[in-house]
Order: C-alpha cells, then sequence, then structure tokens
C-alpha cells in the first residue's frame, strides 16, 4: 500500500466510538417495583442497565463496517496466492502438462491469460509481464513461478521487470506460421497505365511482407481501410476518411500548399519535392515521383511507411529464468481490492440498518 493509504490505520481508535455509543445511547432500564403499604416507608423502584441480544450483534456490525472502511481507505492487500501456473493462448494441453511435471508444478493454481480479450481466460492483458508486476502482492513470499507462452505472446519491455518473486519465463515455438494479414487500400487513378505501376509497387510490397501481408485493392474506403492512393487531380469526396494518403497530384488538396517539405525521411532519402500535412481526412503524403519505380526507392518507402504509420513490433524474448530481487517494493496500485471490499460493505451495511430497524420495533 502506498505510505499516504497506510496512514488510515491511525484511524483504528474510532472503534471505541461504536462502543461508547451503545453504552450511552443504547441502553435498556428493567424496573422492578416493590410492594408498599400504608404502615411501611415508600420505597424507589430498582433499576438494572442490561444490553438485549439485538444490541450486541448490531455493535459488532457497526465495528466491523467501520473497520471495513478503514481498511478500504488504507488499500490493505493480504498475500494469498501460492504457486501459480500462468498459461497463454491456443497451446495444447499436453505440451503444458509436460512443462508442469519438468517444473514440479503440477499441483500449481492454472491461471490463462490472453493477449486480445477475445477468449475465455482468467487474466486479459497484452503485456502479462507488466501485469505481474502490478499484482505482484497478492502472492506469498515462497510462492514459485511459471509462464508458458507461446512466441509472441510474451513482449519484453525495453528494461527486464523487476521482481521479487523468481520467474520461469518458458517460450514456446510457434506450430503454425503466421497467418496472412489482409491490408486494404483504396487505389483511385484515371490512367490505366499508372494504374498497373501502382498495382506492381503493392505487388512488390507483399513480397517485401514474406508472404505475411496481402493487399487488397479497391475504389471505394471502407472501416479497415489504412491508406488511399489518389492519382487524379480531381478532389476527392469529403466524407473520405484513411490514417495515410498518397497524393500523386498536390492540386486536389489545397492543404497541400502550406505543407511542410522535407529534404528526407528515414530511410528514404532524396525525395524530390516531398510534402507531408495532418488534415482532417488523414495524413497526406504528396511525392512528385509517385509512383516509385526502382527496387531500392520501393523497399525504402515500405520500410519508412511501416516505420511511421505502424507500432514497431514487440521483442519476444527467449526462455529464461528472471531472477528474483528481494529488494523491490512489491506494492499495488492504489484501490486494487476496492472491487472486493464493496460487495462486503454493502451486505455489512445492509445488515445494520436491518438490524437497526428491528431493534426501533
Amino acid at each position: 500500500m502506498s505510505s499516504v493509504a497506510g496512514l488510515w490505520w491511525l484511524a483504528l481508535p474510532l472503534l471505541l466510538l461504536p462502543i461508547w455509543w451503545h453504552r450511552e445511547k443504547r441502553q435498556r432500564t428493567r424496573a422492578q417495583p416493590l410492594a408498599t403499604a400504608r404502615f411501611l416507608p415508600a420505597a424507589a423502584p430498582q433499576q438494572q442497565r442490561i444490553w438485549r441480544w439485538v444490541d450486541k450483534l448490531l455493535l459488532l456490525l457497526r465495528c466491523l463496517l467501520l473497520l471495513g472502511v478503514i481498511a478500504w481507505l488504507a488499500d490493505v492487500v493480504l498475500p494469498w496466492r501460492g504457486d501459480t501456473v500462468w498459461i497463454g493462448p491456443e497451446l495444447d494441453a499436453a505440451v503444458v502438462d509436460a512443462q508442469l511435471k519438468q517444473a514440479g508444478l503440477s499441483q500449481a493454481q492454472r491461471v490463462s491469460f490472453c493477449t486480445d480479450g477475445s477468449e475465455a481466460c482468467d487474466v486479459h492483458t497484452a503485456h502479462i509481464l507488466a501485469w505481474l508486476t502490478a499484482h505482484e502482492r497478492e502472492w506469498r513470499a515462497d510462492a514459485r513461478w511459471l509462464l508458458i507462452a507461446n512466441a509472441g505472446d510474451v513482449p519484453m519491455p525495453a528494461h527486464p521487470p523487476a521482481l521479487a518473486h523468481r520467474l520461469d519465463l518458458r517460450v514456446l515455438a510457434a506450430s503454425a506460421p503466421a497467418p496472412r494479414v489482409d491490408r486494404h487500400v483504396v487505389l483511385v487513378t484515371d490512367r490505366a497505365d499508372r494504374a498497373e505501376r501502382w498495382r506492381a509497387l503493392f505487388t512488390a510490397f507483399e513480397a517485401a511482407g514474406l508472404g505475411h501481408e496481402r493487399y487488397l485493392i479497391t475504389s471505394s474506403p471502407n472501416a479497415q481501410t489504412e491508406l488511399i492512393v489518389w492519382d487524379r487531380r480531381a478532389t476527392p469526396d469529403a466524407h473520405w476518411r484513411a490514417p495515410l494518403w498518397w497524393v500523386g497530384d498536390a492540386a486536389a488538396f489545397p492543404e497541400l500548399a502550406q505543407a511542410l517539405r522535407v529534404q528526407h525521411l528515414p530511410n528514404l532519402p532524396k525525395l524530390p519535392n516531398f510534402r507531408y500535412a495532418d488534415t482532417p481526412r488523414g495524413r497526406l503524403w504528396a511525392l512528385d515521383a509517385w509512383p516509385l519505380n526502382d527496387i531500392d526507392g520501393a523497399r525504402a518507402l515500405f520500410q519508412t511507411w511501416q516505420t511511421l504509420q505502424r507500432a514497431p513490433l514487440a521483442y519476444a524474448p527467449p526462455s529464461q529464468v528472471l531472477a528474483s530481487r528481494p529488494s523491490v517494493r512489491t506494492d499495488l496500485p492504489v484501490a486494487a481490492l476496492h472491487a472486493v471490499f464493496a460487495p462486503l460493505l454493502a451486505a455489512l451495511f445492509a445488515l445494520e440498518r436491518l438490524l437497526a430497524h428491528v431493534g426501533r420495533g
């Protein structure tokens, strides 16, 4: 817990308030009148202060409710988990059982995780190592960790994660080739010869992608369109949108009149009159030499497109053992267990109100 949240434990003496309140305000009197006679002096009734069972249960509920609120504010976390095995998506059950037997963790708790959120799994996260760092305090100090996943399911951050537990990371080789990705491209031109040159350029891009990417060329954009090639003088429809435009004739876009001019881009030097502009339609790239004819220029254009318009691929680490660092703080983020405390506090509050109503009856 954070140092600020931990100060709420100093409010524990407030538990004395319900006890004082019940002693002073929830006392019951029992009067027992004494018989008197005319020849005897008058006697005052005897009174005895007692607590009914409802009051004792109500006192317990109120103390628990106040203790729960203090624990909520202090963000208490108690380590309760033991040996755990994280299993990545699309792993063969026999392979997983063999790995568990080899590591001696056949009886450990199994937790499945997925990276895209589309599968039925226990943990949904694209960065499992970062998730472990954030939730590490939920595990006991002697807990053993084993993570089994396919290559690419565990992206390694720039620096190895600092964990207080020893993590055995086992990355299995992918049994199936990477699936082909379809890239949707819109090509608009009024010249047949330039259309063939554009198509030849994207054929070269498919070869550069080693067969993992396929470029689907259409004449109108949709929700999946990544690139629009506009190689005509007329202005496109105002409702057309795409992350990137390649403009063959700058006269079709008035925004390019004041666009920035760049002498060269990374991996793409000596481009004649290269301009770019960010507009509501998307980012515009204008070049007088569209479409590129030489192989080196096409390769450089492809690399620049991948670098500037798409997120870099995460580094897939090999199998390794991440040593523990006992000096690492294992604090959880603020409100990590509020989802657990919320129903408990709601139930205590409902019972407290119910017994308070019964006590007034």
